[in-house]
């Protein structure tokens, strides 16, 4: 991102590149639905992940969608993008707090004792017969053992293991803005969060998850682990060929966001979260000259998401062929 990422990278609550409160991505809008596409031009399918390009007022923006994670060794190329790079000032990424798990799960350890079993607890021995068998299953896929999780409430030990297990599936919730920051870096341009999430926020949610909302985190997470082993690698070709149809089939609300829309709070972070990322996209369109962006597809095309409220703020749009 993840955040980002990605991202909540500890996915619990927070991925920077967490999806608003609602991805139903579907198939393409027809012409007279949303303003994702309504009125756009059309160009000729290029090479590489779909890019967007919005204008206004004699400003450029280039988005590139992300859908994290992608696959650590994907190799992708994209002509216009590097072209869009060369002609920038700024490039902008997701907000800073989609970071690696564990940067998170350090913040958690001296801030989220609330987040943690009771002294003498183990997390495996308080899990109902079936998420324990299922818990024990997706651990082993990661390659790590009981101990890595025993101190954990099921939410957070849930999203620990669903990132230990994209690391040991080759996966990674850094991409593609590791991958687009690196590109910035060698063209020496400035490269900048669209905003921050506090990490206390976060907490403050995790902290006060009921029995039933910890126990509903966790299978999401699981179901997260169980989906990413069977879409892992095509997904992340479609991706990087600019399939964006297939793309749209497959790609769904992350766990974080659909334990996060379950839960009191949740669904405000979420929020705030598309507001900062669309709120930046709109000060790029006030600045002369080319900006870059990298947003996560979940905050990019559903209706009222970042491409409608810019829409609607009088930018115009061109569109990848899908």
């Amino acid at each position: 991102m993840m955040i980002a990422s990605a991202a909540l990278a500890l996915s619990l609550a927070l991925s920077g590149q967490a999806a608003p409160a609602s991805v139903a991505l579907g198939a393409a809008p027809g012409q007279d639905e949303s303003a994702v596409v309504a009125e756009l031009t059309i160009m000729a399918k290029p090479q590489g992940p779909a890019v967007w390009l919005v204008e206004k007022d004699g400003a450029k923006l280039y988005i590139l969608g992300s859908a994290p994670p992608l696959p650590h060794q994907l190799k992708w190329q994209s002509p216009r993008l590097n072209k869009a790079l060369d002609k920038a000032s700024l490039v902008l990424v997701p907000p800073e707090a989609a970071v690696g798990v564990t940067q998170v799960a350090g913040f958690v350890l001296k801030l989220g004792g609330g987040l943690r079993q009771p002294l003498g607890k183990a997390l495996e021995d308080q899990l109902p017969p079936d998420l324990k068998a299922r818990f024990v299953e997706s651990r082993t896929q990661a390659r790590k053992g009981a101990g890595e999780y025993r101190n954990w409430k099921p939410a957070v030990a849930g999203f620990l293991l669903l990132s230990d297990f994209r690391q040991a599936a080759g996966l990674s919730e850094a991409k593609p803005v590791s991958t687009i920051e690196r590109m910035a870096k060698a063209r020496k341009l400035k490269v900048k969060a669209v905003g921050q999430y506090r990490m206390s926020a976060v907490t403050a949610i995790a902290g006060k998850l009921s029995p039933e909302d910890q126990l509903y985190c966790l299978r999401v997470a699981l179901d997260e682990v169980a989906y990413d082993g069977a879409h892992s690698t095509t997904i992340g070709r479609d991706w990087a060929e600019g399939d964006l149809a297939s793309v749209r089939a497959r790609y769904r609300a992350s766990a974080a966001q659909r334990c996060l829309t379950h839960v009191p709070g949740g669904a405000a972070l979420l929020e705030k979260g598309l507001v900062q990322t669309a709120d930046a996209m709109t000060e790029a369109l006030k600045r002369p000259g080319v900006t870059v962006a990298v947003v996560d597809l979940g905050f990019l095309l559903p209706a009222d998401g970042v491409l409608d409220r810019l829409k609607a703020q009088g930018a115009t749009i061109t569109s990848p062929v899908e």
